[in-house]
């Protein structure tokens, strides 16, 4: 026959595999409702989210203007992520571009391109 201590340690063997049983349960309700909650209330903001994909609802419509617009702010941002700056001092080279090689005060620069004398100020030579 069991004594008492047996019947006491069975008693609290078992009621801690139950608790943690119910404690994991309570948890992942928990869990799912906070889910639950925030998918709905991203629903709310126009943001849906199922097994799919993510998907957005937005009630603006892009027209030409803003298209055009969007597409030239982004070209001018990758420009000018592409130019060499000419205060860095690691770049000692001038840029080949016609608007550099005319002098502000008018006067004429000629280059030879393939034995070829080229001016750049519109005088012939």
């Amino acid at each position: 026959m069991a004594s008492w201590i047996d019947i006491f340690s069975f008693l609290t063997t078992t009621s801690l595999f139950v608790g943690t049983i119910l404690g994991v349960i309570f948890i992942a309700k928990r869990l799912s409702e906070a889910a639950k909650n925030t998918k709905e209330s991203l629903e709310n903001k126009g943001i849906s989210i199922s097994d799919k994909g993510v998907s957005i609802k937005t009630s603006k419509r892009f027209d030409r203007e803003n298209y055009v617009d969007a597409t030239q702010r982004g070209v001018i941002k990758v420009l000018d992520a592409s130019n060499i700056h000419v205060d860095d001092p690691h770049y000692d080279f001038k840029s080949k571009s016609s608007s550099d090689l005319l002098a502000a005060d008018g006067t004429a620069h000629s280059t030879h391109l393939f034995g070829i004398r080229r001016t750049h100020s519109g005088a012939s030579k």
